[in-house]
């Protein structure tokens, strides 16, 4: 890639904090037992990690997972880390499904936030976007959270309208949406549509957190350099690590994140440039 940067030995390119991780075992379509979740954490800490959010899915593809036993799993792994001597700090959370019910859903502490802060990880529908979305951001918001929304650049309606998309995002007080992009998705290993809005959310300013999203040790494993070296070419090193460390550790520790606000022009020119380069790949 041209204009990339190396990160090999680089001492800053650590103690990174993956927000967005199905290392959990048996608990979704994430690590399937102990033994796979140990695998996962000694290949974040030789990518650089410090701590990650297990984040198993509620309300996707029939898994609802259960507050106690996302706890518990925790309490397990994390013990078993320090019995390995693997160094890695594993943080509770849940990747939940968009759906009307999650204020309520909160409130019943059938789903919680990222180590109980105000922010909770979103995941929209794959194929589109319901109705009245900016309603229900509002109700959470006046219930004190704020959202992370979890690889919005897969998400078909808003790799097609993606002007829209952004004129929500921008509705908002500036840090109470935070948008999360996957690493693969700007290795260009989740597809050509979902590369184009990646670097798009990356190049305006728009993309807040960089996380594997990582299931397992071969199929979406938890690796994050080579997204590193892409993201720091377009955005900086210090952004990106921004997104990679200073951000995910505001957010768990209960922090708020406040980022820059997007320039109006680039926005306008890189959305402009989108809609060109997507239009050829239809």
């Amino acid at each position: 890639m041209k204009n990339a940067i190396s990160i090999q030995g680089h001492n800053s390119i650590q103690k990174m904090l993956d927000l967005h991780n199905h290392i959990l075992p048996g608990i979704d379509d994430g690590a399937a037992d102990f033994d796979e979740s140990v695998r996962m954490a000694k290949i974040m800490v030789a990518e650089g990690f410090r701590a990650v959010v297990a984040t198993p899915h509620y309300g996707r593809a029939g898994f609802y997972s259960e507050h106690a036993t996302v706890r518990r799993l925790v309490r397990e792994l994390k013990v078993e880390l320090c019995r390995q001597q693997i160094n890695l700090v594993v943080y509770p959370g849940m990747e939940v499904l968009l759906s009307p019910e999650i204020p309520e859903l909160l409130r019943n502490r059938k789903v919680f936030t990222l180590n109980d802060s105000p922010y909770i990880l979103i995941e929209f529908p794959q194929m589109g976007l319901p109705a009245g979305l900016d309603n229900f951001i509002s109700q959470l918001l006046s219930d004190g959270k704020k959202l992370i929304i979890a690889h919005p650049e897969k998400n078909h309606e808003i790799q097609r309208r993606l002007d829209h998309f952004v004129d929500l995002v921008n509705s908002f007080r500036l840090g109470d949406i935070l948008i999360q992009i996957t690493a693969d998705s700007l290795t260009n290993k989740a597809g050509h549509k979902a590369f184009l809005a990646a670097k798009f959310l990356l190049r305006t300013g728009l993309a807040h957190i960089i996380s594997t999203d990582a299931h397992s040790c071969s199929e979406r494993p938890p690796n994050i350099r080579e997204a590193l070296t892409i993201a720091m070419a377009i955005a900086g090193r210090e952004r990106t690590m921004k997104m990679v460390r200073d951000w995910p550790e505001t957010i768990v520790s209960g922090g708020e994140v406040i980022p820059e606000r997007p320039d109006i022009k680039v926005l306008r020119q890189s959305l402009t440039e989108f809609s060109c380069s997507f239009r050829k790949c239809v």
